[in-house]
């Protein structure tokens, strides 16, 4: 409830919900309906136009603004489809679990999955998914992990608080549970010698560029979810609309080189959508203005 005050409150979800190419044609077009209803009414004279005056057509639009506005409430998902190219950008809020495609899992240089000493957290994605689809058996994890790690370079890391391989941002492992979806581990963040995890805005761009070369060569164009990727244990300072904008944006940039999907999913939790006032109608007219092809 909180979500759908927040949302009408705004300028972005009145220019939505009234004043769009969209908006616009169901007002007129229920002006219209409301019209030709009281020229029935009149033609079968039980509501002559003798009866009332010019001025009825104020009613009938008040009405008619309030049909359009009820049918276009805040809404939990929007799709902005990217002029000229084949594919579309969707951002929903939800949990990235529940959505359909190949989800991205953000994790850090050393591919840590050890949730047992704390080093991973139980409520964190990559934690979420040890839990609820490898059924907190992280060593079958570990076992892709392996797999996909043996041919990339890394550097010996003595301080490093878990594993000490550590390998450069965007690194990325694809892993499956055997049925038909993968999850695409990107390294996107560093542990500190004490287990506290940072990331930048500019190590974000790096893995989500170097994710797009894995996902086209790995892939199978099936859609792709990605979380708010290092707005959470990563610490980015970037407003989660922005952070929305420099992950479609990058999908964007890459696809221009290669198609790999035709749907891009930018899933923000619930909570998050609540605790940082996270507005959908803001966020696409956010999107229209600064993405570019």
């Amino acid at each position: 409830m909180g979500y759908f005050f927040r949302s009408i409150c705004t300028f972005s979800f009145w220019r939505y919900a009234l004043f769009s190419q969209e908006a616009v044609g169901k007002l007129l077009a229920s002006i219209g309906v409301l019209w030709l209803f009281m020229e029935l009414m009149d033609f079968l004279s039980i509501y002559t136009k003798d009866q009332y005056s010019k001025f009825a057509i104020i009613p009938i639009v008040i009405f008619s603004a309030i049909y359009v506005v009820i049918t276009r409430r805040p809404v939990s998902r929007i799709i902005y489809k990217i002029p000229n190219r084949d594919y579309v950008v969707e951002v929903r809020i939800g949990n990235v679990f529940e959505q359909q495609g190949d989800i991205v899992i953000s994790s850090n240089t050393t591919f840590d999955t050890d949730m047992a000493s704390g080093l991973i957290s139980p409520d964190s994605l990559q934690g979420q998914l040890a839990i609820n689809v490898f059924g907190s058996n992280t060593r079958a994890i570990d076992e892709q992990l392996d797999a996909g790690l043996r041919d990339v370079a890394f550097t010996s890391r003595e301080d490093a608080p878990g594993k000490t391989r550590e390998y450069p941002i965007g690194t990325t492992v694809k892993v499956s549970n055997g049925a038909n979806r993968a999850f695409y581990f990107v390294a996107m963040a560093r542990l500190s010698n004490r287990g506290t995890a940072q990331s930048s805005v500019r190590d974000v761009e790096d893995a989500l560029e170097a994710l797009w070369r894995a996902i086209a060569a790995q892939g199978d164009l099936r859609p792709i979810c990605v979380p708010l990727m290092g707005t959470g244990r990563g610490r980015i300072e970037l407003p989660r609309k922005k952070v929305v904008e420099r992950i479609a944006q990058s999908f964007a940039d890459a696809s221009a080189d290669a198609v790999f999907s035709n749907r891009l999913v930018i899933v923000i939790r619930a909570e998050d959508a609540k605790n940082f006032a996270v507005n959908l109608f803001e966020v696409r007219d956010f999107l229209v203005r600064a993405l570019h092809t």
